[in-house]
Parts: C-alpha cells; sequence; structure tokens
C-alpha cells in the first residue's frame, strides 16, 4: 500500500493542516492533505488529484518536490508514505470534503496544534531538519 501527503507552506512560513472528522482513523486529529495512491498512478499525480478533492488547489508536476519517505508499521500493516512540498500552486484552500476534515488552517511551526497525528508530526520534524527517510510504529 502506498500513500502520499503534502508539505504545504504559505508566504507566512505556515503549514496547511485538516483536522480529520467522522473518519475510521485519526478521527478529531490534525494531518497533511494527502491520501491513497490509486492502480496505475504515479505518486505525483496521486497527491496533485488528493490535494485538489481535499482543499481546492491546483499544483503541476514540476511544481512538486519530494521531500521524506516514512516506512510506517501502521493499523493495517507496513506501507510508505512519500511526502512532497508543492513550490507553486493555484486556487484558494478550501475545504471540499467536508464530511472527511472539519476543518483547515494553516499553522505556525513553530505552534503545531497538540492533537497532530504522530506519524504526521514526526514527518513535519523530519522534513524541517531536512531529513528524507525515517520510520515510524516499529
Amino acid at each position: 500500500m502506498k500513500y502520499v501527503l503534502l508539505f504545504l507552506l504559505n508566504s507566512n512560513n505556515e503549514i496547511l493542516l485538516l483536522r480529520r472528522f467522522n473518519t475510521d482513523f485519526g478521527s478529531g486529529q490534525y494531518s497533511l492533505p494527502g491520501g491513497k495512491v490509486e492502480d496505475k498512478e504515479t505518486a505525483k499525480l496521486a497527491i496533485i488529484r488528493e490535494t485538489f478533492e481535499e482543499v481546492g488547489i491546483h499544483i503541476k508536476p514540476e511544481n512538486l518536490e519530494f521531500v521524506h519517505l516514512l516506512f510506517r508499521n501502521g493499523t493495517e500493516g507496513v506501507f510508505d508514505v512519500a511526502c512532497f512540498k508543492a513550490n507553486q500552486w493555484s486556487g484558494e484552500v478550501t475545504n471540499r470534503e467536508p464530511k472527511k476534515a472539519d476543518e483547515i488552517k494553516w499553522f505556525s511551526k513553530n505552534a503545531l496544534p497538540e492533537n497532530l497525528l504522530p506519524a504526521h508530526k514526526q514527518i513535519i520534524e523530519m522534513i524541517t531538519q531536512k531529513i528524507y527517510y525515517s520510520e515510524h510504529g516499529f
């Protein structure tokens, strides 16, 4: 199983997070935008699709930069999560999936919410330290 996440910074150096709502995993906790890679889909195409579906912005493949790979032992087994940073995007950030997220908010890297998914907190810490690989849950 493969997942993708987006590390998105605005001009104030704030990170975009969404609070999961009514979900099987992590309901009530903040996470980075992202999701599963579908069959015959590249990681970049998956993050472009997921980001538009969740927060309504358009990202071109050439504006994505790989920033981290997390190898995770989670509740559904072992999987990897490819994380990308968008250098440019178009459109306004909006909550396009209110049945899955009840809030989308920009947070300072120094003031992340307490209820941030632990693996996503680790990913953010690794990205800010320019560490490209980590493991979680082993």
